[in-house]
C-alpha cells in the first residue's frame, strides 16, 4: 500500500478503515463500546507491523488511548508534582 506525503496515511485508509470497523461490529473489541472509533495497529508500525486487516482492529477513544499508555511514563499527577518541584 503506497502513502500520501500528507498527513501520513496510506493510500485507501478510509477504505481500510471501513473495512476493519465493518468486521468487528461497530464496536471497540475491547470493551464493546460503540461511539467514536479508532484503527488501532495490533504490531505498530514502527515495529515491523502492517496495514494489513489483520494487524487492524477497532477501538473506541478511551480503549485507544490506553493501548498507547506507556507503563515506565508517569502519570498527569505525577508530572504536576514534577513541575511543581522544579517551579519552587
Amino acid at each position: 500500500m503506497s502513502w500520501h506525503r500528507k498527513g501520513g496515511r496510506p493510500r485507501g485508509w478510509a477504505r481500510l478503515r471501513r473495512q476493519v470497523f465493518e468486521r468487528d461490529g461497530f464496536r471497540c473489541v475491547r470493551c464493546r463500546k460503540r461511539g467514536r472509533l479508532e484503527c488501532h495497529h495490533r504490531v505498530p508500525l514502527w515495529a515491523g507491523g502492517s496495514n494489513d486487516v489483520a494487524n487492524l482492529e477497532t477501538l473506541c477513544r478511551g480503549c485507544h488511548l490506553k493501548a498507547h499508555r506507556r507503563p515506565d511514563r508517569p502519570g498527569a499527577a505525577a508530572w504536576r508534582r514534577l513541575v511543581g518541584e522544579l517551579l519552587d
